[in-house]
């Protein structure tokens, strides 16, 4: 399976049929697509790659819809609106399909409101151009009557929000920048190299300020050459006069993803996939945009062979020492890292956190169980060896894994103390992200508070 947090869906899926609410509160209705492909084909491994095909077909459908209507407005001949979808649908599709979802909304959003009136045409007397009305009729000809188009595009972008809400004010941002004249993109970008400083640096928020590494460097970090190559196309690409202010926009907000705005993993390397797909309802298809798609494809399928792990977890190696986890009679919670924790949870069906245990997970402790903790990355032959200033081993019991050892949380606990008096070279492994050691971040605490 391709996709770091596609099991979660799994999960929230299955919470849906058995209980008929999320495991984890959210207000996307993505999670019931995949409940209902439960109910037809059953809960499997299969139907969540079916899940993720037609995420990736949904995508490629709303591209496809978006240029009709956006062609079809400007008098462009019907052959050249066809195009070869990017292989962007299928990351986005695979990696993160509830953003997907509500980007294909999105693009549906922009391609109903094609062309796209500034605030200063409002005030003109004079109606669109002939230019801009359709060549050639639609099955419903009223869709591109104006006002039913912008209905519909209000609609879709409602959709969007309702999806997920990131990519609805990305939509926003995108279209707020469109009515700024060029001139003030300066301004804006002075204002923008001023925002990290007044973001909070507490990670356990959503937005928060990172600037431990620059985004561009990031960004060849989780995805190689391709995310950079299609960054410069998109900043730097060219567009026809049609289109050009638009693609200005698009380019200008790229060029702000450089700076360190917010937390890049989490928030703008998703931003900057989106935006690139987005030039694609624009973009006239020619031999130089063919030899563009082409390296593109070429330098995203190099690195998913070099590195797969920045597109999917090891999740073969996941079941043997899942299944022995779940066999603990006395196993009330897993504390592990979050691809084993979302997989763990789908396949066994046992309760799995990928944060520090708080207050309100050992309240729901099961009476009678305890916390293990499942360590990745710490050989066993470490733990075993490991003892405290009395000469007494820190681990009550160890169970060998394969590159797992299961451990009570509680000894853990003491170890990782160890570890920082010691300044230990395992600290580094011990307090990352194998082997998560933060509690749950505040966003998250509300949503299971307030359900936002």
């Amino acid at each position: 399976m391709f996709g770091k947090d596609i099991y979660w869906y799994g999960v929230q899926a299955i919470s849906l049929l058995e209980s008929g609410k999320l495991h984890s509160p959210d207000n996307s209705p993505v999670f019931h697509i995949v409940a209902f492909l439960f109910r037809i084909f059953g809960v499997s491994d299969e139907t969540l790659l079916f899940f993720q095909i037609l995420t990736s077909v949904w995508l490629i459908t709303s591209l496809f819809f978006a240029r009709y209507l956006i062609f079809s407005v400007i008098e462009i001949p019907y052959q050249r609106i066809n195009f070869i979808p990017s292989i962007l649908v299928f990351v986005l599709g695979f990696l993160y399909p509830k953003q997907s979802w509500a980007l294909g909304f999105l693009i549906l959003s922009f391609g109903f409101s094609f062309p796209i009136r500034t605030i200063s045409s409002l005030f003109a007397t004079t109606s669109l151009s002939t230019s801009l009305k359709p060549s050639f009729s639609f099955p419903s000809s009223s869709l591109f009557r104006f006002r039913r188009r912008w209905f519909s595009s209000g609609l879709f972008f409602i959709f969007a929000f309702w999806f997920h809400p990131m990519v609805a004010l990305l939509g926003l941002g995108v279209l707020v920048l469109y009515q700024i004249p060029e001139k003030f993109y300066p301004v804006f970008f002075c204002f923008v190299c001023l925002l990290p400083f007044f973001l909070p640096e507490d990670p356990s928020g959503r937005f928060y300020s990172d600037k431990a590494m620059f985004p561009l460097s990031a960004a060849f970090a989780l995805a190689g050459l391709g995310i950079l190559w299609d960054w410069g196309f998109l900043v730097f690409g060219r567009s026809e006069l049609r289109f050009k202010k638009m693609r200005r926009a698009f380019a200008f907000f790229g060029f702000l993803l450089i700076l360190p705005i917010f937390h890049f993993a989490d928030i703008q390397y998703r931003i900057l996939l989106s935006l690139i797909l987005l030039t694609q309802i624009f973009i006239q298809w020619n031999v130089f945009q063919i030899l563009v798609w082409t390296v593109s494809t070429g330098l995203w399928i190099f690195t998913m062979f070099t590195n797969p792990t920045s597109f999917r977890y090891s999740y073969e190696q996941m079941w043997i020492p899942g299944e022995s986890m779940a066999s603990v009679p006395n196993n009330g919670l897993l504390i592990a890292h979050h691809g084993f924790c979302e997989y763990y949870h789908f396949q066994f069906r046992k309760d799995c956190l990928s944060f520090e245990p708080d207050t309100k997970a050992i309240s729901e402790l099961p009476q009678g169980t305890e916390i293990y903790r499942a360590v990745y990355g710490i050989r066993y032959e470490n733990l075993l060896a490991s003892k405290d200033e009395n000469k007494i081993p820190f681990f009550s019991s160890i169970q060998p894994l394969g590159e797992y050892q299961l451990v009570l949380e509680k000894d853990w606990k003491r170890y990782r103390t160890w570890l920082e008096k010691r300044n230990s070279k395992l600290l580094s492994i011990a307090n990352s992200w194998k082997n998560p050691y933060k509690e749950r971040p505040d966003f998250i605490k509300r949503k299971h508070s307030n359900g936002l």
